[in-house]
């Protein structure tokens, strides 16, 4: 006899699962033989964005952005994203750089059935995101670049103190106290989680070896030739970026010329775009360039970019409604809970 589903005397919750802690990371041996670690989070269906996050980071940094995981299931993105060399869980070999690691990323994507990708580069992730779409510039769907490094100037150099950073990886990672990142509740406490897990996921004693050849190979190789790239291209840049200037932003121009090209910068924004108009570049992934993201009087809207001068004007401000909150506001978890009993 099959016992009942419900007590006679029950309240109905309606939940049959647990909520993330963040990406979960795969490994899978891809055709060079080698083994990589990834994440592949959102529906089969859904458009596919392959994610490289910024110099040093793991794969689990894309938890950072899922403050707006909600939005992001809403517009119905699937992210993808691999390790880079010797980073996090990933074994450090010496003879994978640039065109090795897109090498395997694509040897992936064939494996996870993904054709057509949209590739978004943050900050040092951008020379590895070059790699990627010049060697199958047909398969990309569009390309967005937040605050991403292209390539050094002439007579420039990338110098890094790895040992400082593996001697306090969260200095590398401290944002200034007026940063938008303040605003997401638990992002400072997550930071710390990514900067350890980037040095020691494979122990305390495992040289920075993964961080320091990303280094060498950001002074040693120019920007890939993407002149075989038709995708449209977007382009998030904060005019206050010390870190990666607008200087870089005019090296991908440049590289993508002929190209459909959008480019938000930001007048009073740092190196932190990525973070505050995460919701934008998840908009231009969905709309390719179609729709903006703003909100007014607590209700976000995605608005045609010919509406977006007197939306601001009239007391909007771009991007989630989440950003109006006051940043000392309490969190409402369950602000509404419904129970059916």
């Amino acid at each position: 006899m099959e016992a009942p589903t419900d007590a006679v005397d029950a309240i109905q919750v309606w939940n049959s699962g647990f909520d993330p802690l963040g990406p979960v990371v795969c490994s899978a041996v891809v055709g060079s033989g080698r083994t990589v670690n990834y994440i592949d989070d959102g529906a089969a269906a859904a458009v596919p964005l392959l994610f490289l996050g910024g110099a040093g980071t793991t794969v689990r940094a894309f938890r950072l952005l899922e403050f707006a995981r909600s939005f992001r299931q809403e517009m119905g993105i699937r992210v993808v994203s691999v390790e880079r060399n010797g980073l996090g869980q990933t074994a450090f070999d010496p003879d994978v750089g640039f065109d090795e690691y897109a090498a395997d990323v694509w040897s992936l994507l064939d494996t996870l059935n993904i054709g057509q990708v949209s590739v978004l580069a943050i900050s040092g992730g951008g020379p590895y995101a070059a790699a990627i779409i010049a060697a199958r510039p047909g398969q990309v769907r569009s390309l967005h670049l937040a605050c991403a490094f292209a390539e050094l100037p002439e007579g420039a150099d990338a110098h890094m103190d790895t040992d400082a950073v593996a001697a306090d990886p969260v200095a590398w990672w401290r944002f200034p106290a007026d940063s938008s990142v303040h605003s997401i509740p638990g992002f400072v406490d997550s930071v710390i989680e990514e900067a350890t897990r980037g040095l020691f996921a494979k122990g305390r004693d495992v040289p920075p070896d993964g961080l320091s050849q990303a280094f060498r190979l950001y002074e040693s190789e120019p920007l890939r030739d993407l002149t075989s790239v038709q995708a449209p291209a977007f382009l998030y840049w904060g005019k206050a970026d010390e870190l990666v200037p607008l200087e870089q932003m005019g090296r991908w121009t440049a590289a993508l010329a002929g190209r459909e090209i959008v480019e938000r910068v930001y007048p009073d924004e740092g190196h932190d775009v990525q973070y505050r108009h995460w919701d934008q570049i998840l908009t231009d992934v969905k709309f390719l360039g179609a729709r903006i993201v703003a909100s007014r009087g607590g209700r976000t809207q995605l608005i045609v970019p010919a509406e977006e001068t007197e939306f601001l004007a009239t007391g909007g401000i771009l991007g989630l409604a989440a950003w109006q909150k006051p940043a000392d506001a309490p969190p409402q978890i369950f602000p509404d809970p419904k129970f059916q009993s």
